[in-house]
């Protein structure tokens, strides 16, 4: 595992571990004839390199006090596989112009490692690595309930998981709504809510940041001791949180999703 140090950037070996969770970086090369890898490869991309959805399908919409409309649309998703990956799109209309936003997952295929709050848009959709794992996408995940759907259940043999840009900048740098930036005492995990094809759950930690470091590169997570699972959300929890949650940017990306039928 790749990790930085929050000051002096120093690259250290494995340092913290994901509950069940490997440090292999390898590449999967040789897979059974019965799995398959999600790569994100087939959907296509904005001109600044990314998808959040699309104005389509069914929706709902209300207006806010100041004259603005925002229509949700329900029906995007990312399908590969068996495998679809929900993301919830948003369009806001009002004098001042039309903006757009989103939750779930989200597609890029930028290379910038770096975010600014003044570009937001696009910057939330850089990866600390500034590359995919391998070919040239990688999905982007912050959500508001949706959950990655494996259909009648799968075994998830491993993904590979980073930190995002926007995440990580709040980490080294502070925010306005984080704080300063993070001490050694400070922490970042995601946790993936799993069902299983069973009924049954179970939570697996991902811990993007904590002890002075955060994760820089891609990390690999076997998830294959759980059996067959039909759905994983995610729930993002830190030090600097308050009555309605974490306060960091609740973002990670993921690539290479091998799972076996």
């Amino acid at each position: 595992m790749k990790t930085n140090k929050l000051f002096g950037l120093a690259a250290l070996v494995c340092g913290f571990t994901a509950s069940l969770t490997s440090c292999d970086n390898q590449d999967n090369a040789v897979v059974a004839d019965s799995t398959v890898t999600i790569s994100f490869e087939n959907q296509q991309l904005n001109a600044d390199g990314f998808w959040i959805g699309d104005a389509k399908g069914n929706s709902y919409s209300y207006e806010d006090d100041w004259g603005g409309k925002t229509t949700t649309f329900t029906d995007n998703a990312y399908q590969e596989g068996p495998v679809r990956f929900p993301v919830t799109y948003n369009l806001y209309e009002s004098a001042y112009g039309t903006s757009d936003f989103w939750s779930g997952v989200a597609i890029s295929n930028r290379t910038e490692t770096s975010f600014s709050a003044l570009t937001l848009t696009p910057d939330q959709y850089n990866n600390v690595t500034g590359k995919a794992h391998s070919g040239q996408n990688f999905a982007v995940i912050t959500t508001y309930g949706e959950k990655i759907d494996f259909g009648e259940g799968v075994v998830v043999k491993s993904l590979f998981y980073t930190n995002s840009a926007y995440t990580a900048n709040s980490i080294m740098n502070g925010d306005n709504y984080s704080g300063a930036p993070f001490t050694d005492a400070d922490w970042l995990k995601c946790t993936l809510n799993v069902t299983k094809a069973d009924g049954t759950t179970a939570d697996v930690d991902i811990d993007l940041a904590g002890n002075g470091y955060y994760v820089a590169d891609w990390e690999r997570l076997d998830l294959s001791s759980l059996g067959k699972i039909t759905s994983i959300g995610f729930t993002f929890t830190g030090s600097r949180s308050n009555d309605y949650g974490v306060l960091t940017p609740a973002y990670i990306c993921i690539d290479d999703v091998t799972i076996e039928k």
